[in-house]
């Protein structure tokens, strides 16, 4: 993990006043030893910092709501309505890419990613999208189960005899879709699956049998999606798209950003809920 995402995994945005200056002393303390810190700009280094911060609330994020001030000693955050999931959100993520999948069954923490990478997703293809969630919570994928997606899609049943014992969803956990227009024939479809884990590789490509044979695609084959809790910069976001069977990825960034409050006012309340 990169120095700048473990210090924005130390701030919260459900505080009304951020003190920067003291995360940093933290960050370096825990990192440096004192004489290495005597010989840094420690000021240089949290004004650095705080920009990079700031920058990735208001241009990866599109939240502006980060204000500083005194050097980036402090930053004050804005309030309102449209800004409330989004902080939760914020610390979920960042709860998230902390503790990576430890715990996130029993606690809920996965099968809450899965709508929120979901919503997400959904929002990024437009008005008129729709989602059907497949992972977990869901009762194991079957053939009934798979001819109930396949006439939601509108799409062509294909073969339902390799299903795998015990497969709960067979590597998709949401399918997001878009159609073109009330025919609904042809539909973009994007095949999600969400990690809860630290780290990408955790979790294998989707499966080919959801694009080969499952379904027969009127157009296909449709887009894979991996969704991960964490911030990637431009150089993991390549490598994790090439490893991931060329994907699209959604990571913590893509997902402040997209992510729509007042979609689904239950699992609004649940990621508020969450962090309590």
């Amino acid at each position: 993990m990169d120095e700048i995402d473990v210090i924005e995994n130390k701030i919260s945005i459900l505080d009304n006043q951020i003190e920067f200056e003291e995360i940093i002393n933290i960050f370096l303390s825990d990192k440096y030893s004192e004489d290495e810190i005597q010989e840094m700009d420690v000021l240089g280094f949290r004004k650095e910092k705080g920009s990079q911060i700031n920058k990735r609330f208001s241009n990866i994020y599109q939240l502006d709501i980060l204000t500083p001030e005194n050097a980036y000693s402090v930053f004050n955050v804005k309030d309102g309505i449209d800004f409330n999931v989004k902080k939760h959100l914020h610390r979920f993520l960042s709860h998230k890419s902390l503790t990576g999948g430890t715990g996130s069954i029993a606690d809920g923490s996965a099968e809450l990613f899965e709508y929120i990478s979901a919503n997400a997703v959904k929002n990024y293809l437009g008005t008129g999208s729709k989602t059907i969630m497949v992972g977990e919570g869901k009762s194991r994928l079957t053939d009934v189960r798979l001819n109930e997606i396949v006439k939601e899609l509108y799409e062509r049943a294909g073969s339902f005899d390799n299903l795998p014992e015990r497969a709960q969803d067979d590597g998709v956990d949401f399918i997001a879709y878009k159609p073109i227009d009330e025919r609904n024939i042809g539909s973009t479809i994007v095949l999600g699956q969400a990690c809860v884990g630290k780290h990408a590789e955790a979790k294998k490509e989707i499966k080919k049998r959801w694009i080969t044979e499952y379904m027969n695609y009127y157009i296909g084959p449709p887009s894979t999606l991996l969704s991960v809790v964490y911030y990637l910069d431009e150089t993991n976001l390549k490598r994790v798209h090439s490893e991931f069977g060329d994907a699209i990825v959604f990571d913590k960034g893509r997902i402040m950003q997209y992510y729509k409050p007042g979609d689904d006012i239950v699992l609004d309340q649940k990621i508020i809920n969450f962090i309590y």
